[in-house]
This record gives C-alpha cells, structure tokens and sequence, in this order.
C-alpha cells in the first residue's frame, strides 16, 4: 500500500474513533444526566418547538428567590427510593439556615408518608446550616423505615450537592485552580518540544503534587458526563476542563495517543514515579499480559453497561482518581489507590495497564 494512501487510512481510523468516543459521551450524558449541553433531551424527541436551554439553576437543581435558596433533589436524589418510588424534596435555606423541607408529589402511601411529620422527622434540620445538616445523624421512624430512610437520604444528599457548589464555585478563581491550569498547559505544550527525561520527572511531580492533592484536578467519567451534560460557562473551571478533554480526546487526532494518560494523569504520574524507586521488576509472560489488558477490556465494557442500564453507577464518583481529594474520598479507595501505588514499584503503571476505565476509553479516542 502506497505511504500517502496509508497515512490517510490512519487519519481516517482516528477520525471513526474520536467520533465513536464523542458518540459514547453524548449518548451517556443523555441517559444519565438527562441533558446534553444544557438542552434537555426530551427536547431532541419533542415534534414541537426546538429544545430549549436548561438553566444553570435548572442545571444546578439550587434556585434563588430573593434572599432565599431552594434546593429541589428531584435530579439529586432520583436514584433514591422509599417504598413505592423516589421521595423528592425542597429544602429551603434563608440565611444560611435551613428554615423548612417540603415534600414534592411522590408515590408513597400518605398514612405512612404522614408519619414523618407527624413524629416530627421533617422539622429536624429546621435552624440548621447546611453543612451542620449535612453531619446530622437523624433516626429513622418506626412503621415508615422505607420512606424516612429516602427522605433522609433526600436531605442528606441535597445539602451535600448544595454545599459542593459552594466550594466549587469558592475554589474556581483560587491559587489551587490557577496552579492546576498552568501544570495542565505545560504538560500539554511542553513536551511537543522538549524531550528530556529529567523534564519528565519535573513534570510528573507537578502533576502529582498539584494536579492530584492540591487541587484534585484530573480526567474520570463524572466530570466528563458533566461537560457534556452542561451548558457552557466561562469560569476558570470550565477552561480547566476543556483544556483537559481537548487533550485526551482531540490529541489523539494529530498522531498523539494515550497523551493525557502519559503526560498530565497524576495517578499515572504517581505510579510512573513510585516505579522508579525500585528497578527490578517482576517477570511477566507475555500471556499473562495479555490476559490481563482483556480484562481492562471487559471491565471498561461492563461498566460502560452500568451506566447504559442505569444500575451500579456510583462507580464513576468512585473512580481511583478521587483518592488524591483525601478530605473527601472513601478510605476503601485510598486504601486501594495506595495498593496500586505500591505495586508500581514492582510492575509498570499497574492499574493504567491493566484497569483504568478512564485510560480505556481515552486509549479508543
């Protein structure tokens, strides 16, 4: 086969996957957040008007009226149900206080619904601040344990949400997000020209130290289905984001495969430098490496399922990732994340080679 024919099948293939890639994002963002870009989806089914823009209060599922905010858990909490379906909830906060919790139309039996207020379940975090009712510890009632368990639940995840906002937009313009975003351009610029191995290292430090722990800025299935199910905004985080995904997916176009995974991931960074400490490595058959990059194959396809189906998804707030944001992350993925960093040591980018679900989908783009 003639060279020019060739590279324009290359280009050709690169062009099929990014466009596969991108399909998959969209099509996850749909089923699982309901919007893509901020437009709903039932809007691209409607026959009527063109769809139209979700809010960013709509988005967000928090609006303001006055001094008064208003948090509706119908998209927060819509994977939690009570007895006969999903509890959603308004919780009104007026001056940093919680002031009172209304219940939205929902299915449960109203004796049993009833009960909540009256063994008074529904005026607990009444006075409370949000991150006060966030730690609440509030006993469910006897007779109504499935619909108090889910209106409690409704509550708790509501002013979780509520207070990640919060941070979120407190930490957009900080020093932890403008460091972020100039470690992220350099290791997606700098290594096109500079190509020595001591740089690399410079580079891995700082993907680790400021990417990872400080500001807990990194690629992985939720913030990728945020993207793509929000609207646009022009914040520092947005751009952060951007900058990323413009790396990982359109990279890949111009002959630059697997580029995030080996120049800005600070897990991969991580494991890259753990194994530098220890130069022997473990012996492994050609066989067994095979056998195991299957595995990540079919891992990737039973979770990208998950997500489809709509069952077992919490997998994708739980991704190896979050262990660098220690404050916040499960001890079982610190603890994991921890294994994989010790086992680096031994073997090359273990959990990138052999696991990494964010990797396999970038690795196709």
């Amino acid at each position: 086969m003639a060279p020019a024919k060739l590279k324009s099948n290359q280009v050709a293939i690169r062009v099929i996957a990014f466009v596969a890639v991108f399909c998959i994002l969209a099509s996850l963002a749909v089923v699982r957040n309901g919007s893509l870009f901020g437009t709903e989806a039932s809007s691209f089914f409607s026959s009527g008007e063109s769809g139209s823009v979700v809010s960013n209060d709509s988005v967000s599922s928090i609006r303001h009226v006055g001094s008064q905010e208003i948090i509706n858990t119908t998209e927060i909490g819509k994977n939690i149900a009570g007895y006969a379906g999903a509890v959603p909830l308004e919780i009104y906060v007026t001056d940093g206080r919680i002031d009172s919790i209304v219940a939205l139309p929902n299915a449960e039996s109203p004796k049993f619904f009833g009960r909540l207020e009256s063994e008074g379940l529904t005026n607990s975090w009444n006075g409370k601040t949000l991150k006060e009712a966030e730690t609440m510890d509030v006993d469910a009632v006897t007779g109504a344990t499935y619909s108090s368990n889910a209106y409690i639940a409704n509550v708790r995840a509501g002013v979780a949400y509520a207070e990640g906002e919060k941070a979120s937009g407190a930490r957009d313009v900080s020093v932890a997000a403008i460091a972020a975003l100039l470690v992220i351009l350099a290791g997606a610029v700098l290594p096109l020209f500079i190509k020595k191995p001591a740089y690399r290292i410079v580079q891995q430090l700082f993907n680790v130290a400021v990417l990872g722990f400080w500001a807990g800025t990194f690629i992985d299935y939720a913030m990728m289905l945020n993207f793509f199910s929000g609207a646009p905004r022009l914040t520092l985080s947005f751009l952060v984001t951007l900058i990323l995904l413009f790396v990982g997916l359109v990279y890949p176009l111009f002959n630059k495969p697997n580029f995030y995974c080996t120049w800005i991931c600070p897990f991969g960074s991580l494991q890259e430098l753990a194994g530098k400490v220890c130069k022997k490595k473990w012996k492994m058959s050609p066989k067994l490496i095979k056998g195991l990059d299957n595995f990540r194959q079919l891992l990737w396809v039973a979770l990208l399922s998950l997500l489809y189906i709509g069952w077992g998804t919490s997998w994708i707030d739980n991704e190896i990732f979050t262990a660098f944001v220690v404050e916040s992350a499960s001890w079982i993925i610190i603890v994991v994340g921890g294994v994989f960093v010790v086992l680096s040591l031994f073997i090359s980018r273990p959990f990138c080679r052999f696991v990494c679900p964010t990797g396999s989908l970038l690795k196709h783009a």
